[in-house]
C-alpha cells in the first residue's frame, strides 16, 4: 500500500534485471483483483516480451484458447471457491478479475506452473493439507500481535458490507481495509502459516524457474518476465541474483487501484508539500534495489 495527500494506492511492482550476456528478465508482480486501467496496461506490457511465463495450477488450456473441441461435450469442472470469493470481492469492490482481463491467448505466453496432480504431489511430500493451514490460522488468530494488524477489518459489521451494494463511497473506503489486509496476510501467510518451503510458494517458484532456464536456452528469446503474484516475487529475485548472476536494471510501482486518501495528511514544517516524485498515482521509476515487487 502507498498514500499521499491525494490518494491511497494498492501497488505491485515491475523489477527488470540484466543477464551476464546481456539478456533481460523481468519480475511482473501482479494481484488478481485491479482497476481495469491495471490490467489494460498490464496487457501492453507484456505484449513486449518474447516469452511471458504464467502462473495458474492446474490445466491453462481453456484460458489460453486451445481447449480440444472434441470435449465440449463433457461435463465442465466446478468453479474453484477461492476464485468464486476473488470474483464476489471484485463485484462488490468495483474492481476486475486479473483472468478476466490479461490476454492469455497471445503465442509469447508459456504456462510456467504446477499441474494439479504436481501441486497436489508437493504438498503431500511436504507433509501439508488443506486443513493443517486452517489449525494454524485458527491458532494464529488468537496472537495479540496479528490481531492488531486486522484490527481495521475486524470492525467491519454486516451493514458495511450491505451498504458496499448501493454506495460508490463505502466500496472506495472498504477498498483500503482489504488492501490492508491483503498486504498484512501475504506476508503472516508465508512466515508464520506457510513456511519458507511450502507448496504454494517455494514448490510453484521451482517449476517457474525450471520454466525460465528452458526458456533461456532459445538466444532468440531476449526480453522475458516471470508474471506472478507479488507473494512469490522475492524469493525469485533472490534466485534470478544468486544463481543467474542477475543485475538490477530498474524499478516502477505500477497502480492496482486507487482510492481516497486513508486519512487526512499530517501537516509538516513545509507546509504539508511532498517531493514531486511522490505527489501522483502514477507508477514510479525507482532503483531495482527495492526488496519486494508488492506493497
Amino acid at each position: 500500500m502507498a498514500a499521499d495527500t491525494d490518494s491511497t494506492r494498492m501497488e505491485t511492482g515491475l523489477a527488470s534485471f540484466s543477464l551476464p550476456d546481456g539478456r533481460t528478465v523481468d519480475l511482473v508482480g501482479v494481484v488478481h483483483l485491479g482497476d481495469k486501467a491495471y490490467y489494460q496496461d498490464l496487457n501492453k506490457r507484456l505484449a513486449g516480451y518474447d516469452a511471458v511465463l504464467f502462473e495458474l495450477v492446474g490445466d491453462p488450456s481453456a484460458l489460453q484458447g486451445k481447449a480440444d473441441p472434441s470435449e465440449a461435450d463433457e461435463k465442465p469442472a466446478p468453479p474453484h471457491p477461492l476464485r468464486m470469493l476473488q470474483q464476489t470481492m471484485g463485484r462488490l469492490l468495483r474492481l476486475e478479475f486479473q483472468l478476466q482481463n490479461i490476454d492469455y491467448t497471445r503465442p509469447n505466453f508459456i504456462h510456467a506452473d504446477a499441474t494439479g496432480e504436481e501441486f497436489e504431489k508437493m504438498q503431500k511430500e511436504r507433509g501439508e493439507s488443506m486443513m493443517q493451514l486452517m489449525l494454524k490460522s485458527m491458532e494464529l488468530s488468537s496472537d495479540p500481535a496479528v490481531s492488531e494488524k486486522f484490527r481495521a477489518a475486524q470492525q467491519i459489521g454486516l451493514g458495511d458490507l450491505i451498504l458496499m451494494f448501493y454506495s460508490d463511497k463505502a466500496a472506495a473506503r472498504f477498498k483500503i481495509v482489504f488492501g490492508q489486509l491483503l498486504a498484512e496476510s501475504e506476508q503472516i501467510l508465508e512466515k508464520k502459516i506457510l513456511g519458507r518451503n511450502s507448496a504454494l510458494i517455494a514448490g510453484r517458484n521451482e517449476v517457474a524457474l525450471k520454466k525460465l532456464d528452458e526458456v533461456l536456452t532459445d538466444p532468440a528469446k531476449k526480453r522475458v518476465c516471470l508474471f506472478y503474484g507479488a507473494g512469490h516475487m522475492p524469493s525469485m529475485e533472490a534466485v534470478l541474483r544468486t544463481r543467474l548472476k542477475a543485475e538490477p536494471k530498474s524499478f516502477t510501482w505500477l497502480t492496482a487501484w486507487k482510492m481516497p486518501p486513508a486519512d487526512p495528511p499530517a501537516p509538516s514544517s513545509a507546509g504539508g508539500k511532498k517531493d514531486a516524485s511522490h505527489a501522483s498515482g502514477s507508477p514510479e521509476e525507482k532503483s531495482a534495489s527495492e526488496p519486494d515487487t508488492g506493497k
